[in-house]
C-alpha cells in the first residue's frame, strides 16, 4: 500500500481455520463492543 499502485478496490483479511468472524452494521461502537464481550 502506498507504492503508487492506486487505491485498493477491496480489502482482504486472512482468517485461520477455527476462527469465528463477526460483522456488524448499523450499531453504535460501544454497543457492539458490549455485545461481543457478552458473546465471548
Amino acid at each position: 500500500m502506498g507504492s503508487g499502485k492506486g487505491s485498493p478496490e477491496y480489502w482482504v483479511a486472512v482468517i485461520k481455520s477455527g476462527r469465528i468472524l463477526y460483522e456488524m452494521g448499523g450499531v453504535a461502537e460501544n454497543i457492539a463492543k458490549r455485545v461481543i464481550s457478552i458473546a465471548t
